[in-house]
């Protein structure tokens, strides 16, 4: 018994730096970083989820870790963590913005909601187009292929072993460009519609001055918008998929330049 517990004991150091990869994941997805999920619920599942990644791992682990070590060496992989919750997470803040921008296109930006997964207000199309995406993320299980991301991360890039450099940034740049293409994807079309209305609610207006272009175009343009959403909605699959994956392929293009560094002592 006394050798189970010590060993037991040498491997806290290594278990801690998988707890402090699977918390950065957690605590950047969208889904479980809400204020609205107790806290105790976060630490029990950063828990679960680090004893089950801690076997599959196991072997990419410092041998031998000081309690010190392991704490200084827990913020490198916090940040590789957040990386990959950052990249998972992009499908999603995509859909927030695409929502946004329709709804203040549209006028639906007036009536706002308290959205509590963001701790934040939004717009009906807003929440919307985010359980829209979530929904599609599981179908295509996206979660399973996360995990694998953070899985294969302990790899390419093991624990203690990661540097930080312009490379970080570039990726981060990357994951906002390709954020904003794809809000700019989901709205488009809703854009074009509302731009439509707007130009026959003008033509109308010259043609019939007497009109109440206030009342009616208002109704219009909600209607042309949500028409176009579920519209759009139905074609959106391919387009979530593609940015998803294309993430998850930029994290792991980013672990593999940071595992050829580390091999060529650059």
């Amino acid at each position: 018994m006394p050798v189970e517990l010590l060993r037991f004991e040498m491997l806290l150091p290594a278990f801690a730096l998988v707890l402090a990869r699977v918390a950065g994941l957690v605590l950047a997805v969208p889904m479980l970083s809400s204020s609205q999920i107790p806290v105790i619920v976060k630490v029990w599942l950063v828990v679960t989820l680090s004893l089950m990644t801690f076997p599959a791992v196991a072997e990419y682990l410092p041998a031998s870790l000081t309690p010190g070590q392991a704490v200084a060496g827990m913020v490198g992989e916090f940040v590789v963590g957040e990386i990959v919750g950052f990249g998972a997470g992009l499908v999603f803040f995509a859909a927030q913005v695409g929502g946004k921008i329709i709804s203040h296109q549209s006028g639906m930006a007036l009536g706002t909601v308290f959205n509590p997964i963001f701790d934040a207000e939004a717009t009906a199309l807003d929440q919307i187009w985010f359980f829209t995406t979530l929904l599609i993320f599981l179908g295509l299980r996206g979660h399973l292929a996360v995990v694998s991301v953070l899985l294969d991360s302990f790899e390419t890039v093991p624990p203690m072993m990661a540097k930080f450099d312009g490379t970080v940034a570039d990726f981060a740049v990357g994951i906002l460009r390709s954020m904003f293409e794809l809000a700019l994807r989901l709205a488009g079309p809703a854009i074009v519609a509302l731009l439509l209305s707007s130009l026959v609610m003008g033509f109308l207006t010259r043609t019939m001055p007497q009109l109440n272009i206030l009342s009616v175009g208002f109704s219009v343009k909600i209607a042309a918008a949500l028409s176009v959403v579920a519209l759009t909605i139905a074609y959106s699959q391919d387009v979530i998929e593609d940015a998803l994956f294309g993430s998850l392929g930029q994290i792991g293009l980013l672990f593999e330049g940071i595992s050829e560094r580390l091999i060529h002592g650059r």
